[in-house]
């Protein structure tokens, strides 16, 4: 009998390279889209019109007017909290203080010219305190 010698072939070498940098890219894209960040909605009412007459009872209750002006020669927005000018770390207390008085309902209006960031740190503050609805209206 006659034997046929098998063919020898050379063995190709799969590179890994190729693979590692397949994968290194696959990791980079999922941390780079996903956020890591917690973010957390702030519950918040728009001001609205006037639709209808105010229920009695929300006139007896006494509510909590936040503003925010701009003062010419200061650096710092002015926060003024029911007529009186408040420094930033004092509003929880001054909110816990009216909550404590009765008060549900705060409303916040900004000036033009506020930052954003200092709205959205004011809503914190009211949303920490005890007051149970806070609503911004917009000039």
């Amino acid at each position: 009998m006659t034997m046929i010698p098998a063919p020898v072939g050379k063995r190709r070498r799969l590179p890994l390279t190729p693979l590692i940098d397949v994968i290194f890219i696959l990791i980079m894209f999922f941390l780079l889209s996903s956020s890591f960040g917690v973010w957390r909605p702030l519950d918040i009412l728009l001001g609205r019109q006037a639709s209808g007459p105010v229920v009695s009872e929300e006139l007896k209750k006494p509510s909590v007017f936040i503003s925010i002006r701009n003062r010419p020669g200061l650096e710092q927005p002015v926060i003024n909290v029911n007529g009186v000018d408040l420094a930033f770390e004092r509003l929880s207390q001054e909110l816990d203080r009216l909550a404590g008085l009765g008060a549900e309902t705060a409303v916040l209006v900004p000036s033009g010219q506020t930052d954003f960031q200092l709205v959205v740190r004011i809503l914190d503050e009211a949303r920490a305190s005890r007051i149970k609805r806070v609503s911004l209206q917009l000039r």
